[in-house]
Order: C-alpha cells, then sequence, then structure tokens
C-alpha cells in the first residue's frame, strides 16, 4: 500500500464576510513585528495598514510573511468583513481607525461600524 496524497484546493483564507471588495497593493513592513514560538513573523489578516490609528487606509486582506523583512500584501479599502474571522486573528481595530476607514464595514457583533 502507498501513502496517500493529500491535496488542499480552494482559495486563502480571507478577513472578508461578502464580496465584492476594493483593495490595493501594499508593501507590509518587518519593523516591529514580534517571532512567534517558531521565529516566523506573520502580520495576521485584518490587521489595519499602515497603522490602527487615524492614519488607518484600510486593512490587510491575508496573512502576510515578514520573517525575511519587507513584504507585498493587499490592503481592503472598501468592503464587509467578518468580526468573527477578526477574532479569531485576535485583531482589534481601534475607533479612530474605523473612522479613518468609512468604506470599510464590520458586519455584525462585536463590533458596529460603518452601514450598508
Amino acid at each position: 500500500m502507498g501513502v496517500p496524497v493529500i491535496k488542499e484546493y480552494g482559495q486563502e483564507k480571507t478577513i472578508l464576510k461578502f464580496f465584492p471588495y476594493k483593495g490595493a497593493a501594499c508593501v507590509v513592513p518587518a519593523a516591529g513585528v514580534v517571532a512567534d514560538a517558531n521565529g516566523n513573523k506573520i502580520v495576521k489578516a485584518g490587521t489595519p495598514f499602515p497603522s490602527n490609528d487615524e492614519n488607518a487606509l484600510g486593512v490587510l486582506l491575508h496573512d502576510v510573511d515578514v520573517t525575511n523583512g519587507d513584504a507585498p500584501g493587499t490592503y481592503v479599502f472598501e468592503g464587509v468583513l467578518d468580526p468573527d474571522k477578526l477574532t479569531a486573528n485576535s485583531i482589534t481595530i481601534d475607533d479612530t481607525a474605523l473612522a479613518a476607514m468609512p468604506k470599510i464595514t464590520i458586519f455584525g457583533s462585536p463590533y458596529s461600524a460603518g452601514s450598508f
């Protein structure tokens, strides 16, 4: 008997609740990111970009690995986010960051920003 081949199909998980969304390319800086137990530096999906304050342009669509330095990513500047996915990634978006991203809606509790 052989060893079964396991393949994963589909898309990478995102922080979106609904499609469509609008995003832009960005470079995620490695500075200030703390390494995990395995030595990897991962910036989680849903992290406000470039900062969690009034300068926020959007939130990262996917996890970005910055272990080897600054890395390319995508931030969402218009769309509907899933609060359960933000909570699963331990992401808390500051009220000033939410105010700076008027086209970002977080659907459901515990967040209540924006409207349809």
